[in-house]
């Protein structure tokens, strides 16, 4: 659940105990949290706002179809 968060978290070498700490929770609810995939709203942005990243991306899920974008050409 949550790759691109999962990337960014090792892309960076944090360890659950830096993820937990950015959000400002224990380590243990840390991990309940990714289990679960229940975030709060402020520790969504949070996470956004850690990374520099938006919230489609972090917490885009493996599942969701993607939408291709066309650019109008007229």
């Amino acid at each position: 659940m949550f790759a691109n968060l999962l990337g960014q978290k090792a892309y960076y070498k944090l360890t659950d105990q830096d993820m937990a700490d950015i959000i400002g929770v224990s380590r243990v609810t840390y991990d309940s949290k990714m289990k679960s995939g229940r975030f709060t709203p402020a520790e969504c942005v949070k996470f956004c706002r850690y990374f520099k990243k938006p919230f489609e991306f972090l917490f885009a899920m493996e599942d969701e179809p993607r939408v291709e974008r066309r650019h109008k050409s007229e």
